[in-house]
């Protein structure tokens, strides 16, 4: 009976240290991770070129992501000499709170790329004040903020890509004629969205590539079960690349800053990086 004791208290004193072991690496380690993702996507056998588009998510600014981290973030981004910039939305956590608002676009403004940067609401650019500051900091920055339209660039090659941005649906409001409406249609499309399971909405014959955040790919990630949870409108499309038909493709990034609870596991924020065979 005593060695049934004994070994019963060891098993706990080692299960301890192994919960404590996990607690302490999703709240203190893993949230200041930054790993960068790089895929390639062929949407044309011929491969004539290649389009290089960073995708930047969910930075949520606050009292757990500070300005001294997207500074480094905004370093590290053009560090991998992008053709275009993609932000997906949730700058600030809660926007009325975060009192450095005045700081943000000169640090957002350093990023460089050859084509542009692009950006779409996220909801918590909508919420907590955001609708008051996102576009005039996004704007500021030099990033294009498209809601419901589309912006054309053409490489040097000639072809011609439409990158349209859908509104946020919580508390936005997503129109995807509108935003279909100057497209070029001998053009490829690149869509830029917060919400994932938007795509649906969207219908997948009007993408070639698309790209969102919202999900945080859950935060915490458990191994062979997958996200613990992620909020409305990312509960289909959670986290990675999809290949929704051939040639088309969906990826939602695990986004950079956290949400709520400050804690990440099994899901290091990420940079994603997508060379486009064209």
């Amino acid at each position: 009976m005593k060695r049934l004791i004994f070994i019963i208290i060891k098993c706990v004193i080692i299960l301890s240290i192994i919960v404590a072991g996990i607690v302490t690496y999703s709240f203190k380690i893993e949230p200041k991770r930054l790993v960068t993702k790089e895929y390639e996507l062929e949407l044309t056998s011929r491969g004539e070129s290649a389009l290089k588009v960073v995708q930047f998510s969910d930075v949520h600014l606050g009292p757990n992501y500070s300005l001294e981290q997207l500074d480094k973030l905004v370093e590290r981004i053009n560090g991998l000499q992008p053709d275009v910039i993609a932000f997906t939305g949730d700058l600030m956590d809660v926007p009325s709170q975060f009192e450095d608002r005045s700081k943000i676009s000169a640090i957002l403004g350093k990023l460089r790329s050859k084509y542009g940067n692009y950006a779409v609401w996220g909801n918590h650019d909508r919420g907590g004040g955001g609708v008051r500051f996102y576009g005039d900091i996004m704007n500021a920055s030099g990033f294009k903020l498209l809601t419901n339209e589309s912006s054309t660039i053409e490489l040097e090659n000639g072809q011609i890509i439409n990158i349209i941005g859908l509104d946020e649906a919580m508390l936005g409001n997503p129109d995807v004629l509108k935003a279909y409406s100057s497209i070029n249609s001998q053009g490829k499309n690149l869509l830029i969205l917060h919400q994932p399971d938007l795509i649906e909405e969207v219908g997948y014959g009007n993408i070639d590539v698309a790209l969102a955040g919202h999900s945080h790919g859950g935060q915490v990630d458990v191994p062979l079960i997958g996200p613990i949870y992620t909020p409305p409108l990312a509960e289909k499309y959670t986290k990675g690349l999809y290949q929704l038909e051939n040639n088309k493709y969906l990826y939602v990034n695990s986004g950079i800053g956290t949400t709520r609870i400050p804690v990440r596991f099994w899901n290091p924020a990420e940079i994603s990086v997508f060379n486009i065979i064209i």
